[in-house]
């Protein structure tokens, strides 16, 4: 891979990352009650969706134009705290959902992030054969 190519992939990976990490504490903000910022999640969760969408998309072209590619990144680890926090999230909810209230938004998000996962590792897959 080209370090033209690298850099982009580098430049999209660390704003996927920047987004999610903002988006994620948003959310735990927002579960707890700290503060609603419900209001907020709405414009984050497009932005944080578009920006991973962006970058898997880029990994991914990277990935069949060039024989050499190789990715270092394993999404799986980042699949399961997305994982762990939409578990905890729910059994919380179904424990108190007077005070806990999980969102359509996050809902919505996590399962944007398992479509993106799966597409990707699906298209890894069809480029090894």
């Amino acid at each position: 891979m080209n370090i033209i190519n690298k850099q982009e992939q580098n430049f999209w990976r660390a704003l996927s990352n920047f987004w999610g990490i903002v988006t994620a504490i948003f959310f735990i903000i927002s579960f707890w009650g700290i503060m609603d910022l419900s209001s907020a999640l709405k414009s984050l969760t497009v932005i944080y969706i578009a920006v991973l969408s962006i970058y898997t998309g880029v990994k991914e072209i990277n990935r069949w134009k060039s024989k050499n590619f190789i990715s270092k990144y394993n999404g799986e680890i980042y699949i399961m705290i997305w994982t762990l926090l939409m578990i905890m999230f729910i059994f919380l909810n179904a424990y108190n959902p007077t005070r806990f209230h999980l969102t359509g938004e996050f809902t919505a998000t996590y399962l944007s992030i398992l479509g993106i996962f799966a597409i990707s590792k699906k298209s890894k897959a069809l480029r090894v054969r």
